[in-house]
């Protein structure tokens, strides 16, 4: 029981500031002169009980024991303006004679409930409840003993081993990569409009002459080939082998779609040649922009720009339909985004994706895996680190996993024998036939050869950036992961195994990289020896005045030449020439404009369903010994160049029963480029089949056209002097539709 100075309610109050003279009564000690108001605690009289009564603005209720607490505060007084002083000194003195201690009695108050729970405190604005509801007891983990002891807040000897503990430095959270003030501030809007010349001269570059150079490959037929087929509800045209994930002409296939079929820009690889251009522009951006935000220099980010859009070997590699091309773009769009993202998760999420995008894209940019993580450790703060790195690499692994996924789903991962003996694909049985591929297709030292001649300067910063930002990497780790970026994929092309030429297609930007890294860190260096960082500024900008020249000066050839005019050409004649319903083996190039209707290959008229690429006849037992009966007799006839004649060459094999067709057959026609070059030389040709050749009619009744699945054989007719007057005007050599004679 407690009791505490209360007022009488007449006595006036005392205003913030006065000095108060009134002394309490008892053994009240002494307040502040300057508080108008103290309560006073004194010990209550057991008699003396006061209801318990709510009179001030300020209440607490506590429910600890069951029965409330009251302390009430009493109202206060100002002194009237019209009372004198002297009649306010005579009440004060009244009133202070009457001042007696009051007491506070505790009373048992029902607590207030509202919706199940107790209201411990309630004002006009907020009011505090508790969470249980009334009443309900919860069932403990163990039983109460009645021994319950609280733990010390401060353990034994705490203080001692906090002495004795070293001191640490908190983690560091400043960017690797901060935005540094420029010592040349310039508008943003100047540099956006550099940026732009700089993109549309890239554009300008790749675009002149990019339908007729270089000549159509044999990748870029297959790539657009599997496009059609994922148009046409399967993954290939034919059964697919692993050879790569699907992903990347997905994103083919979506470009058709995007700008209205495949030949929009005229035949099919065109089309796809147009996408290779955008991935080649965006590309070009993220190598400023990589750049831009590692060393912090617009005059290096520039130059990178101009040494990976203007390379006479980028010019030529970028605008075919490789999927090397589009996995490059994911890839440097995942390293821009690490090297921005400044270690927030948005950006180490999205990198993450696009590195899973890129390696889906073709597989191996799973080799950049490792540099990849280290690009994250260098721009991830030191507390994030562990739980960023754990993200990016179990979202790529998710991502990428789902290729291996798909086999296994489909009983096509292992080789046959291992689980299951019945005839199949196999992932892994794919993978390893292409480790144990020889160098007769395509070795180190030709490419490196083709690779000298086209572009000297672009190689030999791929050595010497590369050895330098190596080195100077023990100081500087952002030299130190463009470097090992470089070498992780030299270690690919060097490795002894099967390279063709452009393998080269990851490496060209992280050269650019390391070469304008390089060259800014050594000009960098003169600039402080002459103590003017201009100096830097003006030694890059003759750079890139004489890296312009040299490049435009080596791309002669691809601004002028025409070779894909040949398999235009060759194109137009199978159109032409060739009936509808022969078995015609050709490269893969020719596929989606022979099978699509409107194609180059057929105009207006019905597509060529029996036109098959040479490998998928060879390799492929549908074609082999369903179609063909394994019976070179069944060939009509066959486009060849180059590449084709040489693998049916040095294979052998399957590849037999199209070198007896070709030892049957007479030349029809040959297409050859203006410098009589003999890898562009494309040659048709006819197999002569073991049949009666045939028969000259002296009219044309009695011919119809049989299907080839009643096992009958295509042959031209002949006309005679009477001309083939009302029959059905099909396409045929002179003019004369092909008609098919019993076998």
């Amino acid at each position: 029981m407690t009791t505490f100075y209360k007022p009488d309610p007449q006595e006036p109050d005392i205003e913030a500031g006065q000095p108060n003279t009134e002394t309490p009564p008892g053994n009240m000690q002494a307040v502040n002169k300057y508080l108008p108001f103290v309560p006073l605690i004194l010990p209550a009289k057991p008699s003396q009980q006061v209801p318990s009564e709510n009179k001030g603005p300020l209440r607490l209720r506590t429910f600890a024991s069951g029965t409330p607490n009251v302390i009430e505060h009493p109202p206060t007084h100002q002194l009237s303006a019209a009372q004198s002083p002297n009649e306010a000194e005579q009440s004060s003195n009244i009133k202070t004679r009457s001042l007696q201690p009051t007491t506070v009695r505790r009373t048992k108050q029902q607590p207030e409930i509202e919706s199940g729970n107790i209201i411990l405190h309630r004002s006009t604005n907020f009011f505090v409840r508790t969470t249980s509801r009334f009443g309900q007891i919860t069932n403990p983990l163990r039983r109460r003993t009645g021994h319950t002891t609280l733990l010390p807040k401060v353990m034994p000897q705490q203080e001692l081993r906090v002495a004795a503990s070293d001191t640490r430095m908190m983690p560091r959270v400043a960017p690797i990569n901060p935005v540094k003030t420029k010592a040349f501030p310039i508008p943003a809007w100047l540099e956006a409009g550099i940026v732009v010349i700089g993109l549309m001269t890239s554009l300008v570059a790749h675009a002149i002459n990019l339908f007729n150079f270089p000549s159509y490959e044999l990748d870029e037929g297959t790539y657009m080939a599997s496009a059609w087929a994922i148009l046409h509800g399967t993954l290939t045209p034919y059964p697919y082998g692993y050879g790569h994930p699907p992903l990347g002409w997905v994103q083919i296939a979506a470009w058709v779609q995007l700008t209205g079929g495949f030949f929009t820009f005229g035949n099919a690889i065109n089309s796809g040649r147009v996408l290779m251009l955008l991935y080649a522009v965006a590309c070009s951006l993220l190598v400023y922009l990589i750049i831009r935000r590692l060393e912090g220099s617009r005059s290096a980010a520039l130059l990178a720009m101009v040494i990976f859009s203007l390379s006479p070997l980028s010019l030529i590699y970028q605008r075919q339909v490789f999927l090397d091309n589009i996995g490059t773009f994911w890839l440097l769009l995942s390293l821009y985004l690490l090297v921005a993202g400044n270690s927030r998760m948005l950006y180490i999420v999205s990198a993450a994706i696009s590195f899973g995008i890129a390696i889906l894209s073709k597989e191996i940019f799973l080799l950049f895996m490792p540099v990849m993580i280290y690009a994250l450790w260098l721009h991830s703060t030191k507390f994030q680190r562990k739980f960023a790195l754990l993200t990016f690499t179990y979202i790529v692994i998710a991502i990428g996993s789902s290729f291996v996924l798909l086999a296994t789903l489909k009983g096509e991962l292992l080789p046959v024998g291992w689980l299951d003996q019945h005839p199949h694909l196999s992932l892994l049985d794919t993978y390893l036939t292409q480790a144990q591929r020889g160098p007769n297709a395509g070795s180190f030292g030709q490419s490196w050869k083709i690779w000298t001649q086209n572009d000297l300067l672009l190689m030999a910063f791929s050595i010497a950036a590369t050895i330098f930002n190596l080195v100077a990497g023990w100081w500087n780790r952002k030299q130190l992961l463009l470097s090992l970026a470089a070498i992780s994929f030299w270690l690919l092309l060097v490795r002894g195994g099967v390279v063709f030429e452009f393998y080269l297609i990851p490496l060209i930007p992280f050269i650019a990289l390391n070469a304008a890294m390089a060259i800014n860190t050594i000009m960098n260096w003169i600039g402080r020896l002459v103590r003017l960082d201009l100096m830097r500024v003006m030694l890059i900008f003759c750079i890139i005045a004489a890296i312009i020249p040299y490049d435009l000066l080596h791309a002669t050839n691809i601004f002028t030449q025409q070779p894909t005019s040949v398999q235009t050409s060759a194109l137009i004649w199978i159109r032409n020439h060739i009936p509808r319903n022969a078995v015609v083996i050709i490269n893969s190039y020719f596929y989606t404009d022979l099978h699509q209707p409107g194609g180059e290959g057929v105009g207006d008229g019905a597509t060529y369903p029996y036109a098959h690429i040479y490998w998928n006849v060879a390799y492929d037992s549908d074609l082999h010994h369903d179609l063909l009966k394994d019976n070179w007799d069944r060939i009509d006839y066959i486009v060849t160049d180059w590449t084709m004649l040489h693998d049916i060459n040095d294979f052998g094999g399957p590849m037999l029963i199209i070198d007896q067709a070709l030892h049957h057959s007479i030349l029809r026609a040959e297409f050859g480029t203006e410098n009589n070059d003999p890898l562009g030389i494309i040659q048709i040709y006819q197999v002569m089949h073991k049949q009666p050749p045939p028969t000259v009619y002296q009219g044309c009744k009695g011919l119809l056209p049989l299907p080839r699945e009643l096992g009958c054989l295509p042959y031209t007719f002949i006309p005679n002097d009477r001309g083939c007057r009302g029959l059905r005007p099909l396409p045929g050599e002179r003019g004369c539709p092909p008609y098919i004679s019993y076998t």
